[in-house]
């Protein structure tokens, strides 16, 4: 009796030993994330998650099995992933059709009340802006997503920048209108620009094809076409209309074209994705190259200190006109129907909107590349090779202007690409109304917004296409005319009108 009392004892030791383990244990939820294609990241492997005592792990008692997908492959993939019928617990950053798969479909779930009752960290930043937050809401007046914001004090995506060690070696002086700007091209293809006595290794310019940051279509901003993600904008008087179609691509096209065939664009632009094209300017090999900023880009000190920033150039008559890019909240996470436990997906989201984490997730870890100074604001430290094992732009990140710059003080890569910014609203080369009204702002119902993704999809498809063939092939009426002709035939048109309508709403119900 004894013995069968001692082994019931021990038993129960055990049982107890391994409750109270599995009750330690973090829950586990399943994550689909967003990078850049730029970044060299592991989720999986970062003590910013899995630090035993500030890790998000750690802090919020949830265990995230990361999916991670670069950002050329999300759109193939997340749609693959949607077609399977089997969905993660949380989808990070990327961006969804949230009206498709949260209002019509019901594969996300709506979270307002999930925010109200398990998210007090980034409720209190909606709280401090609603007219921001209120832009986070779909057609049905739900909210399925978890908004991304991080404030910079700037106006457009890119900035166009020369090799100042190359106009000196060659004793030229940097360019101020487009003949210069040719002629420039021109002597960086022919000289030994970078003087290492080889003239042949020199790319006059380089970048990819229509990235919205390095991008050798940006060009086309110097004939007035702000070109973007969606082929759509604003004019100045509110009036939708294609860039694709605006008076000035032919002539831009045709430049671009010859200047690519004489040598003076990089062969391989058309194709290349943007590690390649930066690969090649971090080499020192680049004359010219559009650019987010040239500091904290993972570029050596020795190689971006040579450029310098200018502004874009008005051709042949024409205004230069680049995208507005507008500081309001883009998609930053989802939660789908297939979570089981949606109060732990929350509370990992929410952990990470815990100030001191949100900062790291973006920056670095405190201490190493942050602090705070006397006055208590956030001091961000100079970054020299843009390194940071962090997530950076795929960590939730939320914060209104006024609230994040009373809190922290610009950093010098902030403040380099704010200058820019400055610059080049002053010279009036910003279009006036942003293309990210009809991107980010407007609001389609289900219906709408399935016509706009079947529109588009065959439309900037096409574009991408015709673009291409220009340049390697050049521009002729017949084949001008075709594309103008396949554009209509691709319902361009109802394209236009779909978004004017949506945004003549928009305008209606914000008066």
């Amino acid at each position: 009796m004894k013995k069968t009392v001692a082994l019931i004892l021990s038993l129960m030791m055990v049982l107890a030993c391994f409750s109270a383990a599995v009750a330690d244990a973090p829950k586990e939820i399943d994550v689909m994330i967003w990078y850049r294609d730029i970044d060299d990241l592991t989720f999986a492997d970062m003590d910013y998650f899995n630090n035993p005592e500030t890790g998000i792990t750690a802090l919020s008692g949830v265990h995230a099995n990361f999916n991670q997908v670069k950002g050329s492959d999300w759109s193939t993939k997340v749609n693959l992933m949607l077609a399977s019928g089997k969905y993660p617990d949380i989808i990070v950053r990327g961006g969804l059709n949230l009206e498709m798969y949260g209002v019509d479909q019901e594969i996300l779930i709506p979270l307002d009340d999930v925010i109200e009752q398990y998210m007090p960290n980034y409720k209190a930043y909606l709280d401090a802006d609603p007219d921001t937050a209120r832009s986070l809401t779909s057609s049905n007046g739900k909210t399925y997503q978890i908004g991304w914001l991080i404030p910079q004090n700037i106006n457009t995506d890119s900035h166009l920048f020369i090799n100042k060690a190359w106009l000196d070696n060659l004793g030229m002086e940097v360019p101020t209108n487009l003949d210069e700007f040719e002629k420039m091209l021109v002597a960086f293809r022919d000289q030994d620009a970078d003087g290492n006595g080889d003239p042949s290794n020199e790319i006059p310019m380089g970048g990819t094809l229509r990235n919205l940051v390095d991008g050798i279509m940006h060009l086309a901003n110097f004939w007035g076409v702000p070109l973007n993600d969606i082929d759509i904008a604003l004019d100045d008087e509110g009036k939708v209309y294609s860039p694709l179609t605006a008076d000035g691509m032919r002539p831009a096209l045709e430049t671009i074209s010859r200047w690519y065939n004489d040598g003076l664009i990089d062969i391989e632009a058309i194709s290349q994705d943007s590690n390649a094209s930066e690969a090649k300017l971090n080499a020192g090999n680049v004359g010219v190259t559009w650019r987010w900023r040239m500091s904290a880009m993972g570029t050596a000190d020795e190689i971006w200190q040579q450029y310098v920033a200018v502004i874009p150039f008005s051709a042949d008559g024409y205004q230069a006109r680049l995208q507005r890019y507008l500081e309001i909240p883009s998609f930053g996470a989802a939660i789908t129907a297939s979570c089981k436990d949606v109060e732990a997906a929350a509370k990992w989201l929410d952990t990470q909107f815990a100030w001191d984490n949100m900062i790291s997730g973006y920056n670095g870890a405190k201490g190493e590349f942050w602090g705070y100074d006397d006055a208590g604001k956030v001091e961000i430290y100079p970054m020299t090779d843009g390194t940071r094992t962090v997530p950076g732009q795929s960590a939730m990140m939320y914060c209104s202007g006024a609230e994040y710059f009373s809190k922290v003080n610009m950093p010098s890569h902030r403040i380099e690409k704010t200058t820019y910014c400055e610059q080049y609203e002053a010279a009036g080369v910003i279009e006036k109304n942003s293309w990210n009204i009809l991107s980010r702002l407007v609001t389609m119902n289900v219906e709408e917004s399935t016509q706009k993704d079947l529109l588009y999809a065959e439309i900037h498809k096409f574009a991408n296409e015709s673009i291409s063939s220009f340049i390697v092939k050049g521009v002729t009426d017949e084949s001008w005319n075709n594309y103008l002709n396949t554009l209509k035939n691709l319902r361009m048109d109802d394209y236009i009108n779909l978004y004017q309508t949506v945004y003549d709403r928009y305008v209606e119900a914000n008066k």
